[in-house]
């Protein structure tokens, strides 16, 4: 997390603890890496990822950032064939302005909180989530699903990655969350909410839903950035 350059990034590692901890902080440090180097109006797109002249610069610069986090992954497992379990979910959010853009891969997931209520953004790469789509399950019996950990989509294959980019605009009353599946496999989303809308803030509102989730069960680490930019 950077907000002196408006970025903030979660990143779950896969792969065992210590396999999980090198992606999800490799992860990190080269999309904030590249999102720093390419702050001025004139930037290059690295070759073999491309530039997309409909899109914002914001919007390419998000993309190509998890493309890199991805290479550098698989990469690295090149090197050390012991971590060839090792990847990461990510879901990355820049701000410029009141302009949100949103990057995820996995099942790392961006909501929407404020007074509409909580909206997730962010569609989940994973086998449930397909299946909740072609309406074979429902949204409950996903959630306690024996395969809800199994995601189709992870950052450190080095190909064939498809990164999810969306855009769009904040209002000055809601807040932007920011979570791995530690806390969404643990808590509701109408749990979350009742957690934000009654933290005092933001802080305490991050602290109480890391608490949530170990109260309900903590199977997983829990990760939560929440941002909120205030007033327009």
């Amino acid at each position: 997390m950077d907000s002196s350059l408006g970025l903030f990034v979660v990143a779950d590692g896969l792969g065992g603890h210590a396999a999980g901890e090198v992606a999800s902080k490799m992860v990190t440090e080269e999309i904030a890496k590249f999102i720093k180097n390419t702050a001025g109006p004139e930037f290059r797109i690295p070759k073999g990822i491309g530039f997309d002249s409909r899109r914002s610069m914001n919007w390419n610069r998000l993309k190509a950032a998890v493309l890199i986090a991805d290479r550098s992954i698989a990469e690295d497992v090149l090197l050390r064939p012991e971590r060839d379990t090792m990847g990461s979910t990510v879901v990355a959010c820049l701000i410029e302005g009141r302009t949100a853009t949103l990057a995820h891969v996995g099942d790392s997931r961006a909501y929407r909180i404020g007074g509409h209520g909580i909206l997730q953004v962010t569609k989940d790469h994973s086998w449930v989530a397909d299946q909740v789509a072609s309406g074979i399950l429902t949204t409950e019996e996903a959630r306690n699903h024996p395969f809800r950990n199994i995601i189709t989509q992870a950052l450190g294959n080095g190909s064939g990655l498809e990164v999810e980019v969306q855009e769009f605009e904040i209002s000055g009353s809601e807040a932007i969350l920011l979570c791995s599946d530690g806390l969404t496999g643990m808590a509701s989303d109408a749990q979350i909410l009742e957690v934000y809308n009654q933290a005092l803030n933001l802080h305490d509102a991050a602290h109480g839903l890391v608490r949530k989730a170990i109260e309900n069960g903590g199977e997983d680490n829990v990760s939560v950035v929440l941002v909120k930019l205030g007033p327009a």
